[in-house]
């Protein structure tokens, strides 16, 4: 039976055999003819570049996307996604986006001496010391009083009295005096003298002493050798009418009664009081942003207020940048610096707890914070008790 219908084979070709068309398949192809064609292929894949040219599929999307891309900016995504050119989503950081407007972000560390930090952050300590831990001779200038240069050179105006023999304010132009590079005392030591001896003859604090000299307890004292005591304090001779011997009394008030001086702002202490090798840090730094709350840390007068300082100018207020001192009815002042502003004025009564400044970064200042500190009737300071 012969067909009536003709098929092409694979190669387009029709072959008959017995009076019947037949396709003839690749498959039925003798093996060598197979094996020629395998290797053709395979020669010509391997020889092809191996790194494809981008140009042309970046053509070609460019073009399907350019009108979806044109009603992209008519029409932005309702689901806020932002998009890149391909209208593919980008990846953004999971920063909270409040977090990423803050400016000014809360780091709680506490460092033991000076921080190293960016204006932004409050982790901030003052530099208000700049002693080079030896003896300063200072001549007075017209116009010089003695507050002035005690402030100056950051020590009390007692500690200059005790050093140079004078009494009051008594100075005079071209006298010559010797400023300590500490609040305190000067103590050359003596046969017999122990450190313990020397802490209790000035009513001062042994471990401070021994810190800011760089001694130990267990170091030996040497005849001639010029020791500081910070905070140290020369004992008045009170004589009595009777007869005895004479007593000493100290005007270091030490001791205050529990809560009368309060936290004067919220925030991690920065910096603590106490010594240094060859320095004192005369109060407590508390960090915070700019622009924290400053309270009165007991009730009193205003009685000093330096208000023009601008950050960056470090050398403002003798260093303190924006200050205000309160005297207290216990004979007692302290002191608020670095402030960014101030709400009071001198001669103000202030009650505790008051506003009275905000926190800021003036004067000399490694970043936002007070600058707190508690003076003694004397001049001399005590760690503030209010951690």
């Amino acid at each position: 039976m012969q067909l009536n219908q003709n098929q092409k084979d694979s190669l387009g070709q029709y072959l008959s055999k017995g009076g019947q068309k037949m396709k003839i398949s690749l498959f039925y192809k003798p093996l060598f003819i197979r094996a020629y064609i395998f290797v053709f292929t395979l020669f010509f894949l391997t020889s092809m570049p191996i790194q494809a040219n981008a140009g042309i599929f970046s053509d070609i999307l460019n073009n399907m996307t350019g009108s979806a891309q044109a009603a992209d900016k008519e029409n932005p995504t309702e689901d806020g996604v932002i998009h890149n050119s391909q209208t593919i989503p980008l990846l953004e950081s999971s920063i909270d986006p409040d977090m990423k407007n803050m400016k000014e972000t809360p780091v709680m560390v506490i460092v033991e001496d000076e921080a190293l930090s960016s204006t932004d952050f409050f982790v901030g300590t003052g530099l208000e010391s700049v002693s080079t831990g030896d003896i300063t001779v200072y001549e007075v200038k017209e116009g010089d009083t003695l507050s002035q240069i005690a402030e100056d050179f950051d020590v009390s105006q007692n500690t200059i009295r005790w050093e140079n023999n004078i009494t009051g304010g008594n100075i005079k132009v071209g006298q010559k005096l010797n400023i300590l590079p500490v609040t305190g005392v000067k103590h050359i030591v003596k046969k017999g003298d122990t450190s313990n001896k020397i802490a209790d003859k000035y009513d001062a604090e042994l471990e401070d002493m021994l810190i800011y000299n760089g001694l130990s307890k267990d170091s030996g004292l040497k005849v001639g050798d010029t020791i500081f005591v910070p905070n140290g304090v020369i004992k008045t001779v009170i004589s009595k009418p009777s007869v005895g011997s004479p007593k000493t009394a100290s005007s270091s008030n030490t001791q205050v009664t529990a809560g009368y001086f309060i936290r004067p702002a919220v925030g991690p202490i920065t910096s603590p009081y106490g010594s240094r090798r060859s320095g004192f840090h005369y109060g407590i730094d508390i960090g915070n942003k700019r622009g924290t709350s400053i309270v009165a840390s007991a009730s009193g007068v205003v009685i000093n207020v330096v208000n023009h300082c601008k950050e960056g100018s470090s050398s403002c207020g003798g260093r303190y940048g924006n200050y205000i001192t309160i005297e207290h009815p216990n004979g007692m002042q302290t002191k608020y610096a670095h402030l960014q502003k101030i709400s009071v004025s001198v001669g103000q009564s202030v009650s505790q707890g008051e506003q009275i400044g905000t926190l800021g970064n003036t004067g000399r200042s490694t970043g936002p914070h007070l600058h707190f500190e508690v003076i003694k009737s004397n001049g001399s300071t005590m760690r503030p008790p209010v951690y």
